[in-house]
């Protein structure tokens, strides 16, 4: 027991201690080293004596109750947790420096760097036996038996559908006509053929958002297009998250995570600001959504499930959705629909043959007609809009940010064949100052695309290589971007809450055709959108709207089903697995949570997953 007072203390010192190398230490030029790393330590440690303390003291508490409560902690979640609190201490470093020089730049930073890492390592290694402890607890809340309750029991579904729209109804009329972010009016200009129109964005989703604009003008209001768009938008959603709900109920889901889902649903402005913008994620957000509950649904119900019309025409609905709203959405689908069929083989080995072929050809069919539309669809727009194809430039967003960081620390090491290499494929004079830690679009903007494959093929030689050199460069660059995917401490706060473009050459096209803000909804819009932004720094409130905070709880899902042996939630698990490995490979995520929305959107029905799995192991 003493130890794990010891780590208490170590906690609360990793949650006071500042990574920042005090100024103070460059006037100490007498002293000894163990002198500079204890004033380094006293001069690192933020707050007063006294909060320390009553966090240490909060943090025995839970140690005594979780040791009452006999929590075990297994070997495999002190190394995950360790895994994690190394990635917070890059972060603590990358947010400061961008780069990892503040975790051993001397000494006493190194000694700083062990005690937070073995301090947070403890921290969420507590955190996630406490959540252990509560879920098999099988708490929940005790509802009054009142008028509202007794409508929920006889219509469940409309009751919810009607409250949550009704809740979300006022930001729908705060976001008129609709928030748009600059993709958007890219889009719109494409649709127009104000600019060439490519497949950079899902062509699916720009021609929707054209139509809308389209009908709009019909209706005598470039305004009103907008706003039906974000109407179809925030109903469909009402539609998928009541369905999310509904689900969730089935699976006897405790009250407590229904109300907190709900909640969560008209208070985060991950839900409440989106819904009223118009932006590609969104709806891809909530195919991906209503394709996990399938999966829910097919894992319970199992060869049943492939005889329901209701279910298929979802499933297909939700492929259909998921690949034409998001050019990466494929790369989700396509190996959750392999893993859908190992699962059915492996379900179905034990039955008769007839019974095997009949579920076998149900499913094959349904993944063939839904990626045949998918991919029938692509290719009409492509013919009718002449589409263009996007550039290969996206799908290496990784490697040419990886490369602008080696020139930029290791430039004197490129020879002039590796230069020469890059050179064919990247503005190389131009990389340094290019390189943006957070977000690789201003490297990917120095892409040739007269690059012939040879060019590439040599580049990537060359990037392959270069990241042999020096392994850690290629590391900071990924985890310099990426970090804030499992690191809670910096809020991802963009939120979209104007129509009218800044830009200039947009600007008149806006006005032509007739699109425009309402001073009065702005004024209160601007009131909403400062709210919103309050909501990102609160207690509890800003976890909700925190991306690091949900594959956090991502994790844990992982973590307890491998520890209770649930094979069946891999295939609840891996669509939001997939979208983060998508998101590591964009871009750019801080400034643009909603790629992680799938995410976001999708954990409630994951958590009652995991717990009806857990439920019917026992019973079983």
């Amino acid at each position: 027991m003493i130890v794990k007072f010891i780590l208490c203390f170590f906690t609360a010192i990793a949650l006071n201690i500042r990574f920042e190398i005090p100024e103070e230490l460059s006037q100490m030029t007498g002293e000894s080293s163990l002198s500079k790393i204890f004033c380094n330590f006293q001069l690192s440690l933020s707050g007063t004596m006294a909060a320390a303390t009553l966090l240490f003291a909060a943090l025995v508490a839970l140690e005594v109750y979780l040791h009452k409560k006999q929590s075990k902690r297994t070997f495999l979640l002190y190394i995950i947790c360790f895994l994690l609190a190394i990635v917070w201490a890059m972060g603590e470093s990358f947010r400061r420096t961008d780069s990892l020089s503040l975790l051993y730049a001397d000494a006493g930073q190194m000694i700083k760097s062990l005690v937070y890492i073995t301090g947070i390592t403890w921290l969420l290694a507590e955190l996630a036996a406490l959540l252990t402890v509560f879920l098999e607890s099988g708490h929940d809340w005790q509802c009054k038996n009142s008028r509202l309750r007794q409508l929920y029991a006889r219509h469940p579904f409309s009751v919810t559908f009607t409250g949550l729209f009704l809740c979300w109804l006022p930001n729908l009329i705060l976001s008129y006509p609709a928030a748009m972010c600059v993709d958007v009016w890219k889009q719109i200009l494409q649709f127009y053929g104000e600019q060439p129109f490519t497949a950079h964005h899902p062509p699916a989703h720009t021609i929707l958002t054209g139509l809308s604009e389209e009908l709009g003008q019909l209706l005598g209001s470039g305004n009103l297009g907008l706003f039906l768009y974000i109407f179809i938008q925030t109903v469909l959603f009402a539609f998928i998250f009541t369905y999310m709900l509904d689900t969730m109920r089935k699976l006897s889901a405790p009250v407590w995570l229904r109300a907190l889902s709900f909640i969560t649903a008209i208070t985060s402005p991950y839900y409440t600001q989106y819904l009223g913008t118009i932006v590609k994620d969104t709806i891809y957000s909530y195919c991906i959504l209503l394709f996990v509950i399938e999966v829910v649904y097919m894992l319970i119900l199992k060869n049943t499930y492939w005889l329901s019309k209701r279910h298929l025409l979802l499933l297909t609905l939700s492929i259909i959705g998921s690949i034409l709203f998001r050019n990466n959405g494929k790369y989700v689908i396509y190996p959750m629909i392999v893993l859908i069929i190992l699962m059915l083989l492996v379900q179905n080995k034990g039955n008769a043959h007839g019974q095997r072929r009949r579920v076998l050809v149900t499913a094959i069919a349904v993944f063939v007609i839904s990626v045949g539309i998918s991919s029938g669809t692509q290719n009409f727009m492509t013919n009718y809009y002449q589409i263009e194809a996007g550039s290969i430039r996206e799908a290496l967003s990784l490697p040419f940010q990886q490369t602008a960081r080696y020139v930029k620390e290791h430039g004197d090491e490129v020879t002039q064949d590796e230069k020469a290499a890059i050179q064919a494929v990247l503005g190389y004079k131009t990389l340094t100052e290019n390189y943006d830690p957070r977000i690789s679009d201003p490297v990917k903007r120095t892409y040739k695309e007269k690059a012939t494959t040879q060019d590439l093929i040599r580049y990537l030689q060359v990037w392959f290589q270069q990241g042999l050199k020096h392994p850690v460069t290629y590391m900071e660059a990924t985890m310099n971007q990426n970090y804030y995917l499992l690191y809670p401490l910096i809020a991802n706060d963009t939120i979209y809450d104007a129509t009218e473009p800044e830009n200039d050459f947009v600007k008149p096209f806006a006005q032509q055709l007739g699109i425009h803000e309402i001073p009065a909804i702005q004024k209160l819009d601007e009131n909403r959108t400062a709210f919103n932004k309050m909501l990102f720094t609160l207690p509890v409130l800003g976890l909700l709207s925190n991306i690091a905070f949900y594959n956090l709880i991502l994790i844990y899902l992982c973590y307890a089903s491998v520890k209770k042996r649930l094979a069946s939630m891999v295939l609840i698990l891996m669509p939001l697995l997939l979208s983060d490995a998508i998101i590591v490979l964009a871009p750019v995520i801080m400034g643009h949570p909603r790629y992680a929305f799938p995410i976001v959107y999708s954990i409630p029905i994951a958590v009652a997953g995991l717990l009806y799995f857990i439920k019917e192991k026992k019973i079983s």
